[in-house]
């Protein structure tokens, strides 16, 4: 029976949240315990309390009543109270010692540590510790796959995107122009690099700068795609903080952010902060429109831009057109990213024109032509040694000739033709007679887009598109998925509303006055095999949303600008796309619609065919083509159609013959990017998340109801047993399976890397979740009664993130399992081995054995803990090796091509080496940190 005395401090076991106790009065059969933290009292039997005795032993911490921190340097027992000799080190570095009776501690408790926790019969179910082990596992394995950054991102697994991703995103500082054609995919690799980056912790402090319209797309795009919420900054966001705070710098306030180039370039003042908040990323969007040349230097937007990436260590610059506007605008931007080396572009075009002969050779190496003397000469002299007309030689001259390769490394171009798998679009125009009322003079708008003045609907009743609009999905589209497209709100509702009452079709809506629930909702309707016929979208709809699983689109209205045509198209015309594309175009004959319609049609050709030149084009001919646009100019328009057709073709022309195509095999080598792909595949097909997932909700009381469309709905309950995860009130529709999160953008794709998964893995990682077991061992070969004790710890260094040091350690788990008299057993007896012998005692038992058992259990886990200890020098060696050898690799790779690629920088190659160096110190200081403890008692099978 336990030994009790007023003034003792205990810990209640089934009621741990009553804080620590105070022994209050003591008779023959019972005691009285107060519990001063919840100011309750409770009376238990002596016999059999579930109380658990609090001692602290030397090197713990205690908190005192005033909440003071101390350290414990010796204890002693009067009259059966102990009194600890505790000291604590002020801020000013003296030394302070003072004698703390137990019945002076803190009534605050944390037990933390197994050991304590089980002492104290805090013991867990066998299902939470089994979950805590196969997370510490999995978390891991994260650390240290090479994946890492990209498993997490709800994107298709699409080679050349993955390359770009994993060769950027895992650098230090990037700084490269990412250039592939529209509809490849540059803001999906923009963000699996800055989701690669963040999840490394190569950056934290991320700014994104964009046209004012495409602002919303982005923030969707970074939450739908990869779970990151970014923060728009506009003037009303920044002008709130600042009321607020008039001290507060708005750019301290969050870590990612979205902020337009106007509103940087128009407000110096904003400018001025966000670049005193640096940032460890810049990410600009639409970097064509950064004009610079050698006499007049750069514009506002350039001026504003190169101010930025001077001060910021990445720097990401998007564009679907790199030469489009000419060599001087293409190496300004490269200027951008590094300054030193392009300095000067006359020798930027000389070394241009050098490395065309470099690209030709590995034309040849990468075709099947047979190799001659001349072109193994070639190969010699660029190379500087001779090659053999073998398949490997031939590979592996690709690759030193891409590496030395001039502007390989800080451009990536990829182009429809180099990618393939785009099936193609057609243009389907409907002609339609223009009522007599149609308005065919006056401003433009009214002649192109009269219904958006007419706010009640009116305009529906003579429109000729209406009666179409119904006619064709009720015959030639009836069976089809069909996307339209308007320029505003108020005409998709009209059209919605007419198409679902009076014709009778499944409708859904997606328009900017919807939250985004509502637009996830009407999404996942229009995705559903029996659901929505059509969906209807406002602008936005071109805009952060790709409906692959579509191929009819219906241009309701034409835009003025050819980029948001070539967006609303693309919403359809992008990877993964399985049909030919049939883009509906009604328009109104001898009306502004009609000659809109043949300015794209005829003279951009964007209908047909992704058009590079389409937005330079139009922008040289605008005064002309607005004229054309007010006015019927006949013979006029024809011949501004003729004039930019044959401009276009020859613009189209030139491009052809200067593809880069050495630049172009550097942006997705095939080889690596398969390498790539098959891995993510590999992972996606063997994860074990779904069913821990399942489990741990079972465990903890959280609804799991698993759909038959292969999602789940995840919702918190008043029964949940844990807190801390990240779930919402109203609980979430999830999938496990990259296939069904394209499909279903309205569920979380849950990965390793979601923030829910993430929010609880830590929860098992900071808290005593499972961290204690006691369990029953059906066993014949060890004697009845017999206790074995198994210890789990983590090896642990101290170290900044970005280093991802735990990644190069052979193991980051220790398990020891040590019989009762001390033999270990960790080798001969495997985890999976035990498990299906095991039965879970009740809480009761568990505390009578742990009682019973307590002197063995502290032998045995001191031993494990000593046994874990003599494993740190070998595993720091080998660690050391691995890191050494990882970044030893690169740093001689990158000093070896330097003298051949200037564009490899020399501050790249020295924050390398002082990175190296850092963690290889770091590395000498491992520790085990206990994570789980489990005492088995064997049983009689």
């Amino acid at each position: 029976m336990q030994q009790f005395a007023i003034g003792q401090r205990w810990l209640s076991d089934t009621e741990t949240e009553l804080g620590l106790g105070v022994v209050i009065d003591v008779d023959e059969r019972s005691v009285s315990i107060l519990f001063p933290k919840s100011d309750e009292t409770r009376v238990y039997a002596k016999t059999n309390a579930p109380l658990s005795r609090i001692i602290f032993n030397t090197k713990d911490e205690l908190h005192d009543q005033e909440g003071l921190i101390w350290n414990v340097e010796s204890a002693e027992e009067r009259f059966g109270v102990i009194r600890y000799h505790a000291v604590r080190t002020l801020e000013n570095g003296e030394v302070e010692r003072k004698m703390l009776n137990e019945t002076r501690l803190g009534a605050h408790i944390q037990l933390s540590k197994p050991l304590d926790r089980i002492l104290a019969s805090q013991v867990d179910s066998k299902a939470w510790y089994d979950l805590r082990i196969e997370a510490l596992q999995m978390q891991a394995n994260m650390q240290s796959n090479p994946l890492r950054g990209l498993v997490g991102a709800r994107v298709g697994l699409i080679p050349h995107q993955l390359y770009i991703a994993h060769e950027v995103g895992k650098r230090f500082a990037p700084r490269v122009l990412l250039a592939d054609e529209v509809g490849l995919g540059k803001t999906i690799e923009a963000g699996l690099i800055i989701h690669q980056q963040l999840k490394t912790a190569r950056a934290e402090r991320i700014l994104i700068l964009v046209p004012d319209s495409l602002q919303y797309q982005w923030m969707i795009e970074m939450r739908r795609r990869f779970n990151l919420n970014f923060s728009i900054f506009d003037l009303t966001r920044t002008a709130a903080i600042r009321e607020h705070d008039p001290e507060l710098n708005p750019f301290h306030t969050e870590q990612c952010i979205i902020a337009s180039v106007d509103l940087m370039v128009d407000h110096e003042d904003l400018r001025e902060q966000a670049l005193e908040a640096g940032f460890d990323l810049l990410v600009v969007d639409e970097a064509h429109h950064l004009m610079w040349n050698e006499e007049e230097g750069g514009n506002d937007r350039y001026d504003l831009v190169d101010e930025f990436a001077e001060q910021t260590a990445g720097v990401l610059l998007l564009t679907a057109t790199p030469e489009q506007l000419g060599v001087e605008s293409h190496f300004a931007r490269l200027r951008l990213l590094d300054p030193q080396r392009f300095s000067s572009l006359d020798r930027f075009l000389d070394e241009e024109e050098k490395y065309k002969h470099t690209a030709k050779i590995a034309e040849v190496l990468m075709s099947d032509i047979p190799l001659t003397e001349d072109h193994l000469q070639i190969v010699e002299k660029l190379l500087g040694h001779r090659i053999q007309d073998q398949e490997d030689q031939r590979y592996q001259a690709i690759q030193e000739l891409l590496d030395r390769h001039g502007t390989g490394r800080i451009l990536f171009r990829n182009t429809r033709e180099a990618i393939q798998g785009f099936p193609g679009r057609d243009c389907q125009p409907a002609p339609l007679p223009a009522p007599s009322t149609w308005s065919k003079n006056g401003k433009l708008r009214e002649q192109m887009w009269p219904e958006e003045a007419q706010i009640d609907g009116a305009w529906m009743q003579h429109d000729p598109r209406v009666e179409w609009l119904m006619e064709i999905l009720r015959k030639d589209l009836k069976q089809k998925k069909v996307l339209l497209i308007a320029r505003s709100g108020p005409v998709v509702e009209a059209l919605e509303n007419a198409l679902r009452l009076h014709a009778g079709i499944r409708t859904a809506m997606f328009h900017e006055s919807m939250s985004l629930l509502e637009r996830d909702q009407a999404a996942a309707y229009f995705a559903e095999d029996g659901g929505a016929q059509i969906l209807l979208c406002s602008e936005i709809g071109s805009e952060g949303r790709n409906f692959q699983f579509a191929s009819d689109l219906i241009l309701f209205d034409l835009p003025a600008n050819p980029d948001v045509l070539e967006q609303r198209i693309g919403r359809l015309d992008r990877i993964g796309q399985e049909n030919r594309i049939q883009i509906h175009v009604p328009y109104l004959l001898g009306t502004a619609q009609e000659r809109m319609f043949r300015w794209y049609n005829e003279a951009l050709n964007i209908f047909n065919h992704i058009s590079p030149t389409a937005q330079t084009l139009q922008e040289n001919f605008i005064v002309e083509l607005k004229d054309c646009l007010l006015e019927n100019k006949g013979q006029a328009f024809e011949d501004v159609l003729t004039r930019v057709t044959v401009q276009r073709q020859a613009l189209e022309q030139e491009m052809q013959e200067g593809r880069d195509r050495l630049l172009e095999y550097n942006s997705c080598r095939p080889v690596v990017a398969q390498n790539i792909v098959q891995a993510l595949d590999d992972y996606d097909d063997n994860s074990t998340l779904p069913m821990f997932v399942k489990r741990f909700m079972s465990s903890t009381n959280i609804d799991f109801d698993e759909q038959s469309n292969g999602t789940v709905i995840i919702k918190p309950t008043d029964q949940m047993q844990v807190q801390g995860l990240t779930l919402e009130e109203d609980g979430m529709t999830a999938t496990f399976y990259r296939d069904q999160a394209q499909i279903r953008e309205d569920a979380q794709y849950l990965t390793l890397e979601h923030p829910f998964i993430e929010s609880m893995m830590e929860m098992i990682r900071t808290q005593s979740f499972g961290s204690t077991n006691v369990a029953l061992l059906k066993s014949n070969a060890i004697k009845p009664g017999a206790v074995l004790v198994e210890v789990w710890f983590k090896v642990d260094v101290i170290a900044p993130k970005a280093l991802s040091l735990p990644a190069s350690l052979p193991t980051q788990l220790i398990r020891v399992l040590l019989s009762e008299n001390g033999q270990d057993l960790s080798q001969k007896i495997a985890p999976e081995i035990l498990r299906p012998h095991l039965k879970h005692l009740d809480g009761n038992s568990c505390r009578q054995i742990v009682k019973a058992r307590r002197d063995t259990v502290e032998e045995r886990y001191e031993q494990a803990l000593g046994l874990a200890k003599e494993k740190l020098p070998m595993l720091k060696e080998q660690a050391k090796e691995n890191y050494g050898k990882q970044w030893q690799y690169e740093i001689d790779r990158l000093t070896y091509l330097k003298a051949f690629n200037p564009s490899i920088r020399k501050d790249e190659i020295e924050r390398l080496q002082r990175l190296q160096a850092e963690g290889l110190s770091l590395l000498d200081h491992l520790s085990v940190t206990p994570e789980a403890i489990q005492i088995l008692v064997t049983v009689k099978a």
